[in-house]
């Protein structure tokens, strides 16, 4: 299930939205004042014809994309449920399945045209998509539609707040996580004791001699997870989601420790720790050898077995993880797993909010509501259709793939999207599961975790726009081949460092430290 959170290391700047259409009478609406761009966020007015209103949702899918056909049918059996087990008639789902590699190229031109989708998904982007007036604010659902949900996340709700206005449903998830090595047992039982390694330091002499041992493998795959795990080790957190390049470190803006004072992420010890390591490792042959010129995913890599471990970060235990990588992969390999460190909570960017070209935004909360309290319509969301993507056994307690198929070859499966949407504690109870999923753990990893200084606060970039765009553009140049070790950070680095005050990462800062004050002072 947190698959989706080690690839959101390289994917904290892409744009998300899902879309309305159809006809109905949107009730107790608040029309947002146009934003700086001067673009009209009045939700589109409802027509009074009482047709069906049609609530578009574009998915996000990390696996393949399925047919529109298999689609089809699992948008049908929502609808069904919805009309025939809710008793609701007044509108119907439209669903969509978007890959993550077009997300960011598709999605942003619909948002800014304001065609496509009415719920809008969001990775690290509320921010940037409120200055630019694409979303309503969500204040007038949340004691009618959005209660119930309300109720459930608590606190959580804060991650979607900017100057008072809820825009964001944050997902309901693990979102601590347990930083794993994930590795071969048959190559490492023999050749190391596992039970040494339990941080990034005892790691680097584990994968010292199994380099020894192996001088042709690879154990780690990647190094872009360092920054994410050197930050939680020295308690580094990200605000806002200007340049960032982690789910910890979403910004280029940050805190350290429990002081509020903003700094520059890029140069804190966090960061500067880890692209060191970074540079290390590759010079040491521990990574894979094409860094950031490989555009595989984590996993993929390592379960084709042309790596023989990887770092990545779940929020299900060790017996949890390797067991599911025993399952995915396509080589027959046995995996081990053992934990590097834990992270901590931060301001979680990533949720779900309606368009404001939404037409019936009343409806859109009744939907996004059933995503966190409504166990069918979330699973089929993410497993697919009975009988067509998994079958119950006969008490109805256990289900599995039908015959002759899995994960990957069923027509349509989700599973990867579980952490992007709604309730991601809520799960079909596969027999042969494959998610590593454990929701008791996860739950224990948040109530357990530390707190930033500035957790729920996300700042608005209306007065920094140019800035922002600007510190973007350098982070997209300069970042990938510091964090992938692709380069001597002795030459590279203060080049970056450089660029970024070029850009005005100072400016930035000081605007959102002004923001920081007021929201300190308004809580007291």
């Amino acid at each position: 299930m947190k698959k989706l959170l080690a690839l959101f290391l390289a994917l904290a700047m892409v744009l998300g939205l899902a879309a309305c259409s159809g006809s109905g009478t949107p009730a107790g609406t608040t029309a947002p004042a146009a934003s700086s761009t001067g673009k009209d966020t009045t939700p589109a007015d409802p027509t009074t014809s009482g047709e069906v209103s049609h609530i578009k949702l574009g998915l996000i899918t990390l696996m393949t994309v399925p047919s529109a056909e298999a689609t089809k049918n699992v948008e049908n059996d929502i609808n069904k449920y919805l009309k025939e087990t809710l008793g609701i008639s007044n509108y119907v789902l439209d669903l969509s399945i978007i890959s993550i590699a077009d997300f960011a190229t598709t999605i942003p031109m619909e948002l800014a045209s304001g065609s496509g989708s009415d719920l809008v998904m969001m990775l690290g982007t509320m921010g940037n998509f409120v200055d630019n007036g694409y979303l309503i604010p969500l204040n007038d659902y949340l004691d009618n539609e959005l209660k119930p949900t309300v109720d459930k996340i608590g606190n959580i709700l804060e991650n979607g707040k900017i100057g008072g206005n809820v825009y964001m449903v944050p997902r309901y998830f693990g979102t601590v996580l347990d930083w794993k090595f994930i590795y071969n047992k048959a190559l490492v039982d023999g050749k190391y004791d596992m039970s040494k390694v339990h941080d990034m330091a005892s790691l680097e002499d584990c994968l010292a001699a199994l380099k020894e041992a192996y001088p042709d493998e690879h154990f780690l795959v990647y190094a872009d997870q360092f920054p994410s795990i050197y930050s939680y080790d020295m308690n580094v957190s990200g605000v806002g989601a200007v340049g960032g390049v982690g789910s910890s470190v979403s910004s280029a803006v940050a805190t350290v420790g429990d002081d509020p004072t903003l700094v520059n992420f890029y140069e804190t010890d966090a960061f500067k720790t880890a692209i060191r390591k970074a540079y290390e490792f590759r010079q040491k042959g521990y990574l894979d050898p094409e860094g950031s010129a490989n555009t595989q995913t984590h996993d993929a890599v390592v379960m084709s077995g042309s790596s023989k471990g990887v770092i990545m970060g779940h929020s299900a235990d060790c017996e949890g993880v390797a067991t599911m990588f025993d399952k995915m992969n396509t080589y027959g390999a046995e995996f081990g797993a053992v934990s590097i460190g834990i992270g901590d909570l931060y301001t979680d960017t990533v949720g779900i909010g309606i368009s404001f070209s939404c037409k019936d935004p009343k409806s859109a909360a009744n939907f996004i509501n059933l995503l966190y309290t409504d166990e069918f319509v979330w699973d089929t969301l993410i497993y697919g259709s009975e009988g067509q993507d998994y079958v119950w056994n006969e008490d109805h307690t256990v289900c599995r793939y039908p015959d002759g198929l899995d994960a990957n070859s069923v027509p349509y499966n989700c599973i990867y999207s579980c952490g992007i949407i709604g309730n991601g504690f809520q799960s079909l109870p596969f027999e042969n599961s494959t998610t590593g999923s454990n929701s008791e753990y996860g739950m224990q990893l948040m109530q357990e975790a530390w707190a930033p200084p500035l957790y729920g606060f996300t700042p608005s970039n209306t007065n920094v726009m140019n800035e922002v765009a600007a510190v973007s553009n350098v982070v997209s140049q300069y970042v990938k081949p510091l964090i992938y070790g692709d380069v001597n950070p002795d030459d590279y680095y203060p080049q970056f460092i450089e660029a970024l005050k070029a850009a005005g990462i100072d400016t930035i800062i000081a605007d959102y430290q002004t923001q920081v004050n007021d929201w300190l002072a308004a809580k007291k």
